[in-house]
């Protein structure tokens, strides 16, 4: 009987809390790469969902037939369905821009998109010693990322100057030249317009001022430093989070990435006519040459 007993027990654990990856475009390259790793290092069942080509009534209809008891969200699509269609039950996210201005509530965990500012702003000035002033583009959406990176950027000896985006969407992007560089987040109003950012990244090399950005696609554009998130690493450590929530143990719910890729973008910085720290590439990934 005892041995019955334990073997109900194990196929209980074993069974329970059933995943449900639910990815917003499983085609997107870093959505495909953080689902794989986080499948690699779970221990728990679990069933996959790319929702990028299904109706609002189909997410609707297998959230409530599959109700799984843990989500794991890839993206704010994926996101935003899970929590309006099954809020009760237990959420982590990851890969989702500026996640403060989603609805979270007290049974969600994740992974926050952005890195922590001062590690960007130590990257930035360790190879670009000299800087003293940074612009950097906000709105209403990404204020609390301003003042943060404001805040840190003046223990290190960095002013932070702020750009606001007018109701009208309009910037003045004039006031960069007053500045050493400009730090690009993901802000949602700036971002909208892709005119708006073309011009953005023209005029900045037109008046030789570097851009630091947070995605390798902006190596295209020009940008002289790009310091994103780690992939495969925030699929790992969103399964570690799991795990120490299903073992009831304590852990930070919304944490930063843990991994880094720094790429320098060598020739456009040498096409700008600024200087670096030769020595600090050590920090850095790839070399753009």
């Amino acid at each position: 009987m005892k041995i019955l007993f334990t073997l109900a027990l194990f196929i209980l654990n074993l069974y329970a809390d059933k995943v449900l990856i639910l990815n917003s475009n499983a085609n997107i390259e870093k959505y495909k790469s953080v689902q794989e790793e986080f499948i690699k290092n779970t221990k728990k069942p679990y069933k996959v969902l790319d929702i990028e080509k299904l109706s609002q009534k189909e997410i609707k209809e297998y959230l409530y037939d599959e109700y799984p008891d843990i989500v794991y969200t890839i993206g704010s699509k994926a996101y935003r369905y899970a929590n309006v269609y099954i809020p009760e039950k237990t959420i982590f996210f990851s890969s989702i821009v500026n996640h403060k201005r989603l609805d979270i509530g007290e049974n969600r965990y994740g992974i926050s998109n952005e890195l922590h500012s001062g590690m960007n702003l130590t990257i930035i000035k360790s190879l670009f010693h000299k800087t003293q002033t940074l612009s950097l583009i906000y709105s209403d959406y990404t204020k609390d990322l301003f003042e943060n990176y404001k805040s840190i950027a003046s223990k290190i000896g960095i002013k932070v100057i702020g750009e606001k985006i007018k109701n009208d969407g309009s910037i003045e992007i004039e006031n960069m030249q007053q500045t050493d560089g400009l730090i690009l987040i993901a802000d949602p109003l700036l971002l909208n317009d892709e005119q708006r950012v073309m011009k953005l990244f023209e005029y900045m090399k037109k008046i030789r001022k570097p851009i630091f950005a947070y995605h390798d696609l902006y190596i295209k554009l020009g940008a002289s430093l790009v310091v994103s998130a780690d992939n495969p690493t925030i699929g790992r450590q969103i399964a570690y989070m799991m795990q120490l929530y299903n073992d009831k143990k304590e852990f930070i719910k919304i944490q930063i990435p843990m991994g880094t890729n720094v790429i320098f973008n060598k020739k456009m910085v040498e096409s700008l006519g600024i200087n670096y720290d030769v020595d600090a590439l050590s920090v850095v990934n790839k070399v753009i040459e």
